[in-house]
C-alpha cells in the first residue's frame, strides 16, 4: 500500500492547514497589488485633521482681508495690487475646493469615492477646479514678479499698465484651464479590489502610463521649473538694482537708516516669495513623479504620511502668500489690523 494513502492523525491535519494558511499569507504579502492599511491611530488622524483646520482658517483670513484692504483703498489702481488680489481669489478657492475634501479624506481614513453619476462628475470636475485655481495662484506670482521688475528696473517706460495687467490676470486663468483640461479625460472611477477609487487612468487610444509620465512632466516644467527660474532671476535683477541704487541728495543718518531697512525689508519679502514657492510645491511634484514613473514600488500610491506631507504643503502655501504680504507690507498690515479692530468692536 503506498505510504500517502495512510489516515493522517488529527495533529497532521492541523499542521496541513497551518502551513497552507501561511503559504496564502506570504502569496497575499509578496503579490498583492494594494496591501490592507493598518490599524488607524487616533492621535494622528486628530494632528492632521487640526494641521488643515489651521492653515484652511489662516487662508480664508489671510486672503479675505487682502482682498478687502485692497478693494477699500486706493491703490488698487496700481498694476502689483490688482495681481495681488488676483492671487488671493485664487488662493481663497484653492482652500475652499480643496481642504474640503482632504479634511473628509482624513476623517474617514480612507480613499473611497462615491459611486454613481455624481461620482464620476466629482472625480473628473473637483480635480480639474483645484488645479485651475492653485495653477492661477502660481502664475499671479509670476506676475507680480514681472511688475516688480519692470517698476524697479525699468520705471519710465510704464510697460504694465491697467489694460495689460487685465490681459495677464485673463491668461493666469485660461492657462491653467488649458493644462488643466486632460484630467477631464484621465480621471476616473475605477473598481480595485472591490474598492472605488478616482484614479489617473488614461483610456484608449493613449498609452497609460506614458500619458501619465508625460502629462506629470508638463505640468512640472509649466507649473514649477520655469516660474521658480523666472520668479528668481526676476528678484535677483530686482534685488540687485535697489540695492546699487544711491538716493539722490545728502541724507542725514537717520534717513540713511530707514533707506537700508526698506532695502532689508525688499530683499526678505522676494527672498522669502521664491524659497516659499519652491519648498511647497516640491514634494507635490516629487510625490507624482514617484507614482507616475516607478510605479513598480508605488502603484498603490505612496506611503500614507509622504502622501499627506506632498499635499499638504501644496494646499498650505494658500495661507502662506497672504501672510507674507502681511508681514512685508506695511500698508496692508496697519490696514488689516484697522479691519479687524473694526470686525472685533462691531460683534462685542
Amino acid at each position: 500500500m503506498d505510504s500517502t494513502s495512510l489516515p493522517l492523525d488529527n495533529s497532521s491535519v492541523a499542521n496541513r492547514e497551518q502551513e497552507i494558511n501561511e503559504l496564502q499569507e506570504n502569496y497575499l504579502q509578496d503579490y498583492s497589488p494594494c496591501p490592507l492599511l493598518g490599524e488607524t491611530n487616533a492621535f494622528v488622524t486628530v494632528a492632521k485633521t487640526a494641521a488643515y483646520v489651521v492653515i484652511a482658517t489662516i487662508s480664508l483670513i489671510g486672503n479675505l482681508l487682502i482682498i478687502i484692504v485692497s478693494r477699500k483703498s486706493n491703490r488698487t489702481r496700481k498694476v502689483a495690487y490688482s495681481l495681488i488680489v488676483n492671487m488671493a481669489v485664487a488662493d481663497l478657492l484653492t482652500t475652499i475646493i480643496n481642504v474640503p475634501e482632504s479634511l473628509v479624506v482624513e476623517i474617514r481614513d480612507t480613499d473611497e469615492w462615491m459611486q454613481g453619476v455624481v461620482g464620476v462628475i466629482l472625480c473628473k470636475g473637483l480635480p480639474f477646479c483645484q488645479l485651475i485655481c492653485a495653477f492661477c495662484s502660481i502664475l499671479s506670482l509670476l506676475g507680480i514678479a514681472l511688475d516688480r521688475f519692470f517698476a524697479v528696473c525699468l520705471p519710465l517706460q510704464r510697460i504694465l499698465n491697467r489694460k495689460r495687467c487685465r490681459i495677464i490676470i485673463a491668461i493666469s486663468w485660461m492657462i491653467p484651464f488649458i493644462a488643466s483640461a486632460p484630467v477631464l479625460v484621465a480621471n476616473n472611477v475605477t473598481n480595485t479590489d472591490g474598492l472605488l477609487l478616482c484614479l489617473e487612468q488614461w483610456p484608449a487610444p493613449f498609452n497609460s502610463a506614458k500619458a501619465s509620465r508625460d502629462y506629470t512632466t508638463i505640468l512640472f516644467v509649466l507649473f514649477y521649473v520655469l516660474p521658480l527660474i523666472t520668479m528668481a532671476t526676476l528678484y535677483i535683477r530686482v534685488i540687485y538694482v535697489i540695492w546699487k541704487r544711491k538716493h539722490p541728495g545728502n541724507l542725514c543718518s537717520k534717513q540713511k537708516m530707514i533707506h537700508s531697512r526698506s532695502k532689508k525689508r525688499a530683499l526678505k519679502m522676494f527672498v522669502t516669495v521664491v524659497i516659499c514657492f519652491a519648498l511647497c510645491w516640491l514634494p507635490y511634484h516629487v510625490a507624482y513623479f514617484l507614482t507616475a514613473y516607478d510605479q513598480k514600488y508605488y502603484n498603490c500610491g505612496l506611503p500614507e504620511n509622504m502622501d499627506f506631507v506632498a499635499l499638504f504643503l501644496a494646499h498650505a502655501s494658500s495661507a502662506f502668500n497672504p501672510c507674507i504680504y502681511m508681514i512685508f507690507d506695511k500698508k496692508y498690515r496697519v490696514s488689516a489690523k484697522r479691519i479687524t479692530k473694526n470686525i472685533c468692536c462691531t460683534f462685542m
